[in-house]
């Protein structure tokens, strides 16, 4: 009896082990709104103190390649020495790291540059290589080895070679030149022989390094392709989807076919910039449902697998090189701390609860509630920026949802009323009022806003978020208190019609 008491806790004790993702790696994209040095270790130290065991670095235009494509890094780009700093610093934490280096779309940081768009895939877009051209394999190839050459002296296991999203191929005159003739006219071969050719120069120059890649090119792909190109033995599938419905986006069927080809795979969930191009505020709610929706992936499916027990975590700072900045780490890093909860326990219980308001140096009295809910007073690194972009989000709603402005608005401010300066000022007196407390309270939060920035990113950051993002509102609001103003100097005004043809 006490034997089988035994072995049922030993059996309960192995569950609860293997339960959840026992590789968590967080994601740093730098393609929007890359951190300073000292910002950027700091996140490295938090990450660390939150549970992740590694890190994903998208560096883009911001590592410091040499030769041709040092004309076009960005000019804030981090020079070599930081970035060994940088990646020595996530080495005394003890976290993985992995490079991510984009090498069939997602390349506009190097396809949008006069000098390089002769190898876009599609003249129009900067987005997709072509991949029928030589030099580009080339430059593809120099981008990874350059790379590598830096993460290989931290022991690399992995590297990212993206894959993701290449929404045009066979367009270029390279590709519809080379698909009859070696690939019987199917795209597809052209990409896994790309992808191929990739990922054996990987594991040739760098033998000790892993091949993981976006799922995107092999989801729907016929096995015995996947087999014909060796994809199956070069590299580990990483399937991505950031809704909260992931047994209709990902079907059973997926993960069958997936499995009959790879013995590994990896997820890819996400705590930030997958809410919308423009969002700035974290709802946090998306986030927390998708990934205990991976949770369940996992529970579900890893038996298919020999082994599925690693996830990335994304942190987007732009859909893509074009897109606007969206969900800076300042407002994400509540989303972070609780979805590497949710990943390895599902539940966030409270001990969970206490260990995260300890490690983002909350006042002891906060709340799981209050951090769900983004009205925490926790003082992490960035937590300036969080509040000024907190207050500015506040704000702004507390006005867009001022009905008694907005009916007066309608009724007494319209775009006739202001090119006419002429309406009823009994009513639009109040609502002047309304928007001259809102202007002065946005100058106080831009001011506190633009010293938190230049403590943490770089100055075009702030730029373009008040440009984007603050700017049209004040505007706006200026233009109607203008507007006010000028009627309050009218005193009579003539017959209608007011409008003359």
């Amino acid at each position: 009896m006490l034997l089988q008491r035994t072995l049922v806790v030993l059996a309960l004790t192995v569950h609860t082990a293997l339960c959840g993702y026992q590789r968590s790696i967080v994601h740093f994209d730098m393609k929007g709104a890359p951190p300073k040095v000292a910002y950027f270790k700091q996140l490295l130290t938090m990450m660390s103190g939150l549970g992740a065991t590694g890190v994903l670095m998208e560096w883009e235009d911001m590592f410091p390649y040499q030769g041709d494509l040092n004309r076009i890094v960005n000019k804030n780009a981090y020079t070599e020495e930081e970035v060994i700093s940088i990646l020595e610093h996530a080495q005394q934490l003890e976290l993985e790291v992995i490079p991510l280096v984009q090498t069939l779309a997602h390349m506009e940081w190097i396809l949008k540059n006069e000098e390089f768009s002769h190898l876009r895939e599609d003249e129009r877009y900067p987005m997709v290589a072509c991949i029928g051209d030589p030099s580009s394999l080339e430059l593809i190839l120099d981008s990874v080895n350059q790379l590598m050459q830096v993460h290989s002296k931290f022991n690399t296991r992995y590297i990212h070679i993206g894959a993701d999203e290449a929404f045009q191929v066979g367009i270029c005159e390279a590709d519809r030149l080379i698909l009859p003739v070696k690939y019987e006219n199917d795209t597809l071969r052209m990409i896994f022989d790309h992808l191929k050719k990739v990922s054996i120069n990987v594991t040739e120059e760098f033998p000790a390094t892993k091949v993981l890649m976006w799922y995107d090119e092999l989801k729907s792909a016929p096995l015995e392709l996947i087999k014909e190109y060796s994809l199956d033995e070069l590299v580990i599938p990483v399937v991505w989807k950031y809704t909260a419905n992931l047994d209709n986006d990902l079907p059973p069927e997926m993960w069958k076919n997936m499995s009959y080809s790879f013995k590994e795979v990896w997820g890819g969930s996400a705590f930030k910039g997958a809410d919308g191009a423009s969002r700035y505020w974290n709802r946090l709610k998306p986030y927390i449902l998708n990934n205990k929706e991976w949770y369940l992936q996992n529970e579900k499916y890893k038996l298919h697998f020999t082994t599925f027990d690693s996830i990335i975590i994304t942190g987007w700072q732009r859909y893509d090189h074009f897109a606007s900045l969206c969900e800076l780490w300042p407002t994400s890093m509540v989303s972070l701390a609780l979805n590497l909860i949710v990943l390895t326990k599902f539940h966030i219980d409270t001990a969970s609860a206490e260990q995260v308001i300890n490690a983002l140096n909350c006042p002891p009295s906060t709340t799981l509630d209050q951090l769900v809910a983004g009205t925490d007073k926790c003082r992490y690194p960035g937590y300036r920026a969080r509040d000024a972009i907190r207050d500015y989000f506040q704000l702004k709603t507390f006005f867009e949802n001022s009905t008694w402005v907005h009916n007066r608005e309608n009724g007494w401010l319209q775009s006739s009323h202001m090119r006419l300066s002429a309406s009823n000022p009994y009513y639009i007196d109040a609502i002047g009022k309304a928007y001259e407390r809102t202007l002065k309270k946005m100058d106080t939060i831009t001011n506190n806003m633009r010293t938190a920035f230049t403590e943490i990113f770089y100055p075009d950051v702030i730029e373009e978020f008040e440009t984007d993002y603050i700017t049209p509102f004040y505007e706006e609001l200026q233009k109607r208190k203008d507007a006010v103003a000028n009627i309050d100097t009218k005193r009579s005004y003539g017959p209608r019609p007011w409008f003359r043809l």
